[in-house]
């Protein structure tokens, strides 16, 4: 979890560097244009400060970058619903190993209990491969890249519904990856 707490930390860095440049440039561009304008606008012709156009061009962008951020750290996202507003850890932890085409499973099925934070952590051993979770009816419950050593691909689910669901790799990795299919491996009671 150390890199992905380092990644955010960087990410809100960035994110208050852009919206501080944006304000201090916005600020920067009235207080020049203001002072300009009385002697050197009418000496030279020119327009100092930006024009209305560059102005709503300028609140738009803060506009986006506001509520993009809003919008994607919200509790209506499923991940940043957990990681950011729910404050209990996972009480299950599965591990599930990818190595030569084929999915290890520490079990079979793996029986999990509904409405219960289940961290899922898949290791790659040779390639990318996908790893999705399916219902029955084939709609997608989520899915994750499997990325090979030394990275560890992590995510918490909550299922919501009982019954059976099916792991499919969800990356093509070669020449068997039609194979990488593996019906009832998730029974949810």
């Amino acid at each position: 979890m150390a890199p992905q707490f380092f990644i955010e930390i960087v990410y809100f860095i960035i994110i208050s560097i852009v919206i501080g440049f944006i304000i201090v440039f916005y600020i920067l561009t009235q207080r020049r244009g203001r002072e300009s304008s009385s002697l050197s606008s009418r000496e030279s012709g020119e327009k100092r400060g930006m024009e209305k156009g560059e102005k709503r061009w300028l609140i738009f962008l803060f506009i986006i970058v506001i509520i993009g951020n809003i919008l994607f750290l919200s509790p209506i996202l499923p991940s940043a619903h957990y990681v950011f507003w729910l404050e209990e850890k996972p009480k299950i932890t599965i591990t599930i190993e990818v190595r030569n085409y084929e999915f290890v499973f520490p079990e079979k099925p793996l029986t999990i209990p509904a409405g219960v934070p289940v961290e899922f952590i898949v290791v790659s051993q040779d390639l990318v491969y996908g790893f999705g979770v399916f219902r029955k009816d084939g709609s997608m419950v989520f899915q994750m890249q499997v990325i090979p050593k030394p990275y560890v691909n992590r995510i918490v689910w909550i299922f919501d519904e009982p019954g059976y669901y099916d792991v499919r790799s969800t990356e093509y990795s070669g020449p068997r990856h039609p194979y990488l299919y593996f019906p009832d491996v998730i029974y949810v009671r």
